[in-house]
């Protein structure tokens, strides 16, 4: 990113389904009249945007800029789900196009969500809140990009565990520091050091996310949800979701089949 910049207009915000371009490659022609920021949730694509060529897998962030273009096509290799806001700055965010690969940062795929669900709302303020939202999420992608994270390997075991095992051990602060052979203190403060997060905060993140996916399957209920995503008290795990992404799990999933 190329530095400061004040975010003039929120456009739209979709959430594109692995059903809206059933061919192979679409072409999107040669302007775009907004800035574009995508989160990818699932899918693997090939994106061809003037001379540049990004690949696009599940975890990761494309930004495409506002302008003339001399391509802008999209091959897609395997289908997925995306969130897409389009959006204008006073001055260049990039002057390329760009994509970056967020696996570590589950807070990045909780803020698209959350903002989606906000957008779609249409409640009194959303446009304000979403603005809000936005200005986070180039937060996080600023504080990654400038973060060496010279630690990351020592918990690594750690994050093997827990994204192995969220949905179905109860982990504790306790069995993550003795996976990276460290005390407890020493292993929270270097967790949020790295993740900004404490280790209980970024497993109920993970939950949730997990949560929205199941959500918009439209196959379960609230309290089969609350259980597939290892919360044992229904009323923590709404009252959680409403924290987090700002509705509550029957609003979210309401307002996801509302913007279909």
């Amino acid at each position: 990113m190329e530095g400061k910049f004040v975010i003039t207009e929120i456009n739209r915000i979709v959430m594109v389904g692995k059903s809206e371009y059933p061919e192979q490659m679409t072409s999107f022609g040669h302007t775009l009249s907004h800035n574009e920021l995508i989160f990818h949730f699932s899918g693997y694509s090939t994106v061809f945007f003037d001379d540049l060529m990004l690949e696009t897998k599940p975890n990761t962030i494309r930004f495409l800029p506002q302008g003339k273009t001399k391509r802008y096509d999209v091959l897609r290799h395997e289908r997925g789900e995306c969130i897409d806001i389009f959006f204008n700055t006073d001055r260049p965010v990039s002057q390329k196009a760009f994509v970056s690969g967020v696996s570590q940062n589950v807070k990045l795929g909780t803020l698209f969500k959350k903002i989606f669900s906000t957008w779609v709302s249409k409640e009194e303020g959303y446009y304000f809140k979403s603005l809000s939202l936005l200005y986070r999420i180039f937060a996080e992608l600023q504080k990654d990009s400038r973060n060496p994270k010279r630690h990351e390997k020592k918990i690594d075991p750690a994050m093997e565990l827990i994204h192995n095992s969220f949905l179905t051990i109860n982990l504790s602060l306790g069995m993550l520091a003795k996976a990276c052979h460290m005390g407890e203190s020493y292993f929270q403060k270097l967790f949020k050091e790295i993740h900004g997060i404490s280790p209980k905060k970024y497993i109920i993140q993970l939950k949730l996310n997990h949560a929205c996916d199941l959500l918009r399957l439209e196959r379960y209920t609230v309290t089969q949800i609350a259980e597939l995503c290892n919360f044992s008290d229904i009323c923590f795990f709404s009252r959680q979701f409403k924290e987090y992404m700002g509705v509550t799990p029957t609003e979210f999933a309401a307002k996801y089949r509302s913007s279909k």
